[in-house]
């Protein structure tokens, strides 16, 4: 999904769309003279999914526990991966609207992929985790909470025009991003180390 590179590109732009806006503005202080916001935190290293195997197996694992976690791991590995294609996507969108080309913020885009997130996000919290998976389960959902939350600031700055919301707004991309990696590098580690890769779809 190269989640890592998006999300190092959606820090980038987080701190460029809050060049000449301070968090913490003081009435007497220059704009120009106030930070932009905080450095981001250290990008989670990805964790490699594995190959598909050329034959999936036939039988599943005697073990409950096992036949839980492929059902789990089979309805949310393609929700995994739309969410990060809206990410990656929208982090595009938001590289575009660099050097004050923020039109590209209210041309539709974005708003049309609000819609997809939001649906995206349902069809997540319909899904019963096992106990294993279950901090992973928080994890997507709470991505999926922080890029529609970034969306209602970019919202906001359409309709106001204030730049005051593209910081949030940044911040919480960024935000789903982390979250996002962190959760596809927790599902594959989980998975394999149960043994069950070969019933998994990629």
């Amino acid at each position: 999904m190269r989640m890592a590179w998006m999300a190092l590109v959606l820090g980038v732009l987080m701190l460029a769309c809050g060049r000449g806006v301070a968090a913490t503005a003081a009435p007497t202080v220059p704009l120009a003279a106030l930070p932009t916001a905080a450095p981001p935190p250290p990008t989670p290293t990805t964790y490699p999914t594995p190959p598909a195997p050329a034959n999936t197996p036939s039988a599943l694992p005697a073990e409950s526990e096992l036949r839980a976690l492929i059902e789990y791991a089979n309805a949310m590995q393609p929700l995994i991966v739309e969410a990060g294609t809206v990410l990656q996507r929208d982090a595009v969108i938001l590289q575009e609207a660099e050097e004050g080309n923020d039109q590209v913020l209210c041309d539709g885009r974005l708003e049309g992929d609000n819609e997809t997130m939001k649906l995206v996000l349902d069809q997540a919290r319909a899904v019963s985790p096992p106990p294993d998976a279950a901090a992973i389960h928080d994890l997507v959902v709470r991505s999926g909470d922080a890029w529609t939350e970034a969306l209602e600031n970019v919202e906001r700055f359409c309709e106001t025009g204030n730049a005051l919301y593209k910081i949030p707004a940044g911040l919480k991309f960024w935000e789903a991003a982390l979250l996002l990696q962190d959760a596809g590098n927790r599902f594959w580690a989980l998975v394999v180390a149960q043994g069950v890769e070969d019933w998994v779809r990629r």
